[in-house]
């Protein structure tokens, strides 16, 4: 059966780079699906190559003034406008691509979900397969058990402190709520890190760990217990 597609435009959502067969047959199918996967590759290919400029020094400086501020009194707008310097001067990814160069696991998480919760949260309207699932999180050699599974409306790959992980995205009743799954990284289990427009809930699983985040005044705490139950990690090389 030949893929539709809206299933051709939820793998590139997923894997924008995807070239196994099935994906190949599809983008060959027709025009569309030729000219959705040109511009799916452009995109990434556009913004690996802006991640990877180097800015100048004046500017990691500036950089890190920012990120050096107290943890409780950190704010998104900061960042953003750091965010749009980098990109202005066409250095996009110093703190964002190369890894290590967040001080805290904390800047981290402000810099990732300013720069993408909002693009995965577009993505999640639908209900993903638990066999989709699973086969993206079998690359960190990890799988989601049913209960979160059938909450996860949209899950890809993202870069983490340490390597790559998972963003997925949970439909919960009170709205959606981000989680981003970090093998090779360890955080303080519990701690919670308060922002001016969301607030996140660290928590170290067996292997790895993972960080729940959802606009203030939505709960997530209560997520942290299903969490640690329902990512079944083993020996994770990414």
């Amino acid at each position: 059966m030949s893929m539709n597609f809206s299933e051709f435009k939820r793998r590139l959502g997923e894997d924008p780079l995807n070239m196994d067969d099935e994906m190949l047959r599809a983008r060959q199918s027709s025009p569309e699906f030729e000219q959705a996967a040109t511009e799916a590759e452009a995109f990434e290919r556009s913004l690996n190559a802006a991640l990877n400029v180097a800015a100048p020094t004046d500017l990691l400086k500036n950089i890190s003034a920012i990120t050096e501020t107290p943890a409780k009194q950190r704010r998104w707008a900061p960042l953003a406008m750091a965010a749009s310097l980098i990109m202005a001067v066409g250095a996009a990814g110093i703190v964002w691509q190369q890894t290590h160069q967040w001080e805290s696991v904390e800047a981290y998480v402000a810099d990732h979900y300013h720069y993408d919760g909002a693009n995965v949260i577009e993505h999640a309207a639908d209900q993903m397969s638990e066999l989709d699932i699973n086969n993206l999180m079998a690359r960190f050699d990890a799988s989601a058990i049913p209960e979160l599974a059938g909450l996860i409306g949209f899950v890809k790959v993202c870069p983490t402190p340490d390597g790559k992980g998972a963003h997925m995205v949970l439909n919960t009743e009170s709205g959606p709520v981000s989680v981003i799954f970090m093998p090779k990284t360890q955080v303080t289990d519990g701690e919670v890190l308060e922002f001016e427009q969301a607030h996140a809930y660290l928590v170290n699983l067996d292997v790895g760990s993972a960080v729940i985040i959802a606009p203030q005044g939505q709960p997530i705490e209560q997520y942290a217990a299903m969490i640690r139950s329902s990512i079944k990690t083993g020996l994770v090389d990414v």
